[in-house]
């Protein structure tokens, strides 16, 4: 809709704002401790570097033309968002939390701690549906002081940590008799193992920035250092990795923007490389959207949420490393979403028949898939590729797929949800597309920590000045650059 040479009203708005104004605060580095804690490797840090950092940690990103605001610099005030933001916080995350209960989410760890004789229920990513939930409950957190949820998030992370095994190893489902599947090449294409270790790195991330606890995210960075590096990666006394559902990239990179330890961005480029030790069929490297170089890529083809995924992975490798290479295969792609596999709304993923794009131009209305996750997956996308640029044509992406395709994706009173969004839709079959609960609840708490953590998506400033790429009713205290 614009172009980054023309007046729009995306109009930059930096040169009004003198970077006078505001004097920047000190951001200090974070290192590990002997323990492997996170601890502040300078005094001037120390209680506030943790907070100020943004839905993106991209303060020292060299490829990076955008910083992001940290989500408490921005207030929503009356308007839209705030009432859709305060729903969220006072009836889905809350009600979310009890479902995961109610539905086995948190036995499955009581029960390795036990505290539970309930059987494993879920699918093999259940552990995601609560990080995923805690990075809700984090975004939130980063808004407002909230005791009755911070209360209900520290009995999670604790319940969650307890269960942690001595090499690093964190997951209900591969133990047991299910131990010796642990990270085999077919486990690492369906049972994702790395999926989920990626939505505890974010949900931990987010949760330290909100409260400066890093409980989770401690468990995390031991899975990562203790268990993944030793063992696997490149090289002949290592075993090779295949992403299986891509989330682990951009998660070790953000991890890595939080740490600064450099084994975790390059871990995430040898993922996103592929490692030709584990062959899958053809159709698997479409599908799963990994396993073959990112750099190899021609279109956007195989399951939307993943390929989303890999895409906002590959973004952050390129925003840390500049790496040409992938900006060239990232601009050729987003082409592709843009021009041939994208919905008006914002919505990817024609075909319900793998949660998949279809071919070029297939849109269909009435049987569009267009998965809550996959629109998600497009705006975090259009995020990064808006850091690298600060061209206006990725904003109008972010506000078409949010304002469209995902808040679609939850009702009104904020308890039902849509899995798929489709563009024609018939309620004489008796079909729900909206819904309280599904076995596989990847898209509620991934609309919620969405929506909690949409006053970080408001604003950027760069060394010029001040960007806005959201309008509703705000208030912005931060500095410039």
């Amino acid at each position: 809709m614009t172009k980054g040479s023309e007046i729009s009203r995306r109009q930059f708005v930096g040169s009004a704002i003198s970077a006078a104004t505001l004097a920047s605060l000190p951001l200090g580095d974070l290192a590990l401790s002997g323990e492997g804690k996170l601890v502040s490797s300078s005094a001037s840090s120390k209680g506030s570097e943790w907070k100020n950092q943004g839905v993106l940690n991209l303060v020292k990103s060299p490829y990076a033309k955008l910083r992001n605001v940290p989500v408490h610099a921005v207030t929503v005030t009356s308007g839209f968002w705030a009432a859709r933001r305060q729903t969220n916080v006072e009836k889905s995350i809350p009600s979310m939390e009890k479902l995961l209960q109610a539905n086995g989410r948190m036995d499955n760890f009581l029960r390795l701690a036990g505290q539970s004789d309930a059987p494993q229920r879920g699918p093999v990513f259940s552990d995601s549906d609560v990080y995923k939930w805690t990075e809700a409950a984090g975004f939130a957190l980063q808004s407002a002081d909230l005791p009755e949820l911070r209360t209900v998030a520290d009995k999670i992370i604790k319940e969650v940590v307890a269960v942690q095994e001595p090499s690093g190893y964190l997951n209900t489902y591969y133990v047991g008799d299910r131990a010796k599947d642990r990270m085999t090449p077919e486990v690492q294409r369906w049972g994702h193992e790395l999926y989920n270790l990626g939505h505890l790195l974010q949900g931990a991330i987010a949760y330290y920035r909100a409260t400066g606890d890093s409980t989770l995210l401690d468990a995390g960075i031991r899975f990562v250092d203790s268990f993944l590096l030793p063992n696997f990666g490149p090289g002949p006394d290592k075993k090779p990795i295949f992403s299986g559902h891509p989330e682990i990239e951009l998660a070790l990179i953000e991890l890595y923007r939080t740490t600064g330890d450099k084994r975790h961005l390059e871990l995430a480029g040898y993922i996103l490389q592929g490692d030709d030790r584990i062959k899958v069929p053809h159709r698997g490297y479409v599908y799963h959207f990994c396993g073959i170089p990112f750099t190899s890529r021609t279109h956007l083809e195989g399951h939307a949420v993943r390929a989303m995924y890999a895409c906002c992975g590959a973004t952050d490798y390129y925003l840390e490393t500049g790496d040409q290479a992938y900006w060239k295969t990232l601009n050729t792609l987003w082409d592709d979403l843009v021009n041939r596999q994208m919905y008006v709304t914002g919505g990817v993923g024609a075909r319900s028949d793998g949660e998949a794009f279809g071919d070029a131009y297939e849109l269909p209305n009435f049987t569009a898939y267009g998965e809550s996750c996959a629109a998600i997956g497009n705006m975090m996308w259009n995020w990064r590729m808006l850091a690298a640029t600060g061209d206006a044509k990725y904003a109008d992406v972010i506000e078409r797929a949010l304002y469209n395709g995902i808040d679609s994706g939850m009702s009104l009173d904020g308890t039902l949800y849509c899995y798929r969004n489709p563009l024609g839709f018939d309620p004489s079959t008796g079909d729900h597309i909206r819904n309280p609960w599904y076995d596989v609840t990847c898209c509620p708490p991934n609309l919620e920590r969405t929506f909690a953590s949409l006053p970080g998506y408001f604003y950027s400033t760069s060394s010029e000045g001040l960007y806005l790429h959201l309008y509703d009713n705000s208030v912005l205290d931060w500095h410039l650059e």
